[in-house]
């Protein structure tokens, strides 16, 4: 099992989920829909990767932002 962080991302009629963890000397974060009729069990919606775990972090929030914005 690997081991890191994961952050959340509540959006109208679901929450978005980001795994991070290292993967040998690359970071990655896979993302995940959780919505009505969809679970944890699915596929991740992305995944992204870099060299550091700020970065990767850093790219999450950006796509989450621009395809699932904050309604005001």
């Amino acid at each position: 099992m690997k081991t890191g962080r994961l952050l959340k991302f509540p959006r109208g009629g679901g929450t978005l989920q980001a795994y991070i963890y290292r993967e040998g000397e690359q970071f990655e974060a896979r993302l995940y829909w959780l919505g009505p009729g969809r679970g944890a069990q699915g596929a991740p919606v992305e995944t992204l990767s870099g060299a550091s775990e700020e970065a990767v972090e850093n790219a999450v929030r950006q796509w989450v932002d621009v395809r699932f914005p904050r309604r005001p």
